[in-house]
């Protein structure tokens, strides 16, 4: 999982550990090191936050091949069609609302985490 914010990996971490089926294999602060660690841990899925601190220094095409081989959740506060686009340009295969995870990311993750098309 991946988010600039302490608060919002210690939310994110809480709720997905609330679900034994899920382990959480680390969490990152950074496009950098979400690219790092997923070339080494493999991850199914990929939380990750579209938004940033580093987002101006990894581009999409980098972020997307950076993190082949997981699916990618994207989650942002923004609703907006530039968000939505940038979602889909780092290749995720969803854009999820930040105000509606407690209900829709475990769904979201067993849907897409179990999904074995490659889409």
């Amino acid at each position: 999982m991946a988010d600039d914010s302490e608060v919002v990996r210690k939310v994110i971490a809480d709720l997905l550990k609330s679900d034994s089926e899920i382990e959480v294999v680390a969490e990152c602060v950074s496009f950098a090191q979400t690219m790092e660690l997923a070339s080494k841990l493999h991850p199914h899925v990929i939380v990750l936050d579209v938004h940033m601190s580093d987002e101006h220094a990894v581009t999409p095409p980098q972020l997307k091949s950076g993190l082949i081989g997981s699916r990618l959740l994207a989650i942002s506060i923004w609703k907006d069609d530039e968000t939505n686009a940038l979602a889909e340009a780092i290749g995720a295969v969803k854009l999820l609302d930040k105000s509606k995870l407690a209900t829709e990311l475990i769904p979201a993750i067993r849907e897409y985490g179990n999904d074995q098309s490659g889409g």
